[in-house]
């Protein structure tokens, strides 16, 4: 039996007087709200279970990652991260430049100042007149999609150009022998360091190897990199720092189980896409998911449609969809709130409304709620999940604008 504060409030039916009844997470500083008792940490809410497979990082406010063992919940200072399982098939995450398949012009560097992990081989490619390349050997699958990523610190912190010809930009990724010609993702890290990627499909035949190539057509300023990681798929993940072997990392899983049977209900996110090479992202990322146990009665807030919006599912059927319009950003901020009742539904994102959905049935016996993924422990949000509310009330249009703001 849960003896926890929350876990009596919920059961003995109502919220501490003068409070509001439902759960508020602020997940970056791991303060929670439950029927109006105050909760410390996420292992306090009643019917919290979380589980990953094997180790991972999780990135913090001032561009570092923080280590988590197994089935440690990655939460640091900007939320909870929850990404789906996937794999780095580059065998190094920071190869000395003995360790690399191919290379030339390739020196090892002094690793950044303020580097993102600290104690990692990084590596200089130092080329005026002729080419320099840092290639790793990987396996790959024809007319597959692959995501490569990579470090680059730049002398004096400005973003690295990633070029998509021979003769554009400061360096260019190369995956299966082909140079990447699709959209860049970056962002900064600490210091003077920036995570860039992009997504490839391989050819029919492609050569077992990838990484970053300088051309002497392209600028010759002093770079460092690291950070070699491929995926499969199209998103750029949380590190998984491999030592001299292909490595993976499990789905997060994060839920509460301990609900009252809920119906009528709202429902709001702030979050964070990140890993999207393009402006638009793909959709089935959810932030939350509120269902019974099953995937057939849900209300969830997720990037829908190449946007942001929330679905709620009765019996199977979508029996609502709500989408603000415009486009779901890697890095930028998202505040979404969904209102779910029969024949009423509506959701604001960051401070607009989508149009009113009037007909339509509210799911009942709501008991499971998924942070940064689906109830089936897929679709998960692939970035960073700040604060999560849920009231088993049908807030008006007003509270859901300042919900989302």
């Amino acid at each position: 039996m849960d003896l926890t504060p929350g876990g009596l409030a919920l059961r003995q039916g109502g919220a501490a007087p003068g409070s509001e009844p439902g759960i508020e997470l602020n997940l970056a500083t791991d303060s929670h709200v439950w029927d109006g008792t105050a909760l410390e940490g996420l292992t306090a809410l009643p019917g919290w279970t979380y589980s990953r497979t094997g180790p991972g990082w999780a990135r913090q406010l001032d561009g570092t990652y923080a280590p988590f063992a197994e089935h440690v919940p990655r939460r640091t200072d900007m939320g909870l991260w929850t990404e789906p399982a996937s794999t780095n098939l580059f065998p190094r995450f920071a190869p000395s430049q003995a360790q690399l398949v191919g290379n030339a012009n390739v020196t090892a560097a002094v690793e950044p100042d303020a580097p993102p992990i600290s104690g990692l081989n990084w590596l200089a490619l130092n080329n005026t007149g002729g080419g320099a390349y840092a290639y790793q050997a990987v396996s790959l699958a024809p007319a597959t999609s692959y995501t490569l990523q990579m470090w680059v610190e730049t002398p004096d912190g400005s973003p690295p150009v990633v070029g998509t010809t021979s003769a554009t930009g400061d360096l260019c990724l190369l995956i299966g022998g082909v140079i990447l010609t699709g959209p860049v993702g970056m962002e900064a890290l600490s210091g003077k360091v920036w995570r860039v990627w992009s997504t490839g499909v391989t050819g029919a035949s492609p050569a077992q190897h990838g990484g970053v190539i300088r051309y002497a057509s392209q600028a010759t300023r002093a770079l460092k990199f690291a950070g070699f990681q491929i995926e499969p798929g199209v998103l750029a993940t949380s590190p998984i720092v491999t030592t001299g072997a292909v490595a993976g990392r499990g789905a997060d899983l994060a839920r509460l189980t301990d609900l009252e049977a809920l119906g009528v209900v709202t429902l709001a996110a702030d979050f964070v896409l990140h890993g999207g090479a393009g402006s638009l992202l793909a959709s089935g990322r959810r932030a939350v998911c509120l269902d019974d146990g099953t995937s057939a009665n849900r209300v969830e807030i997720s990037n829908l449609d190449g946007a942001v919006g929330g679905r709620v599912l009765g019996g199977g059927v979508e029996q609502a969809r709500c989408v603000v319009a415009g486009v779901a950003a890697s890095g930028a901020a998202q505040g979404a709130a969904l209102r779910s009742r029969t024949d009423d539904f509506r959701l604001a994102r960051n401070g607009s409304l989508s149009d009113a959905d009037v007909s339509g049935t509210a799911p009942g016996g709501l008991v499971r709620l998924t942070l940064g993924g689906a109830g089936d422990g897929t679709g998960q949000l692939g970035g960073c999940l700040k604060r999560l509310v849920l009231r088993p009330v049908a807030k008006p249009d007003a509270a859901l604008l300042s919900l989302s703001s």
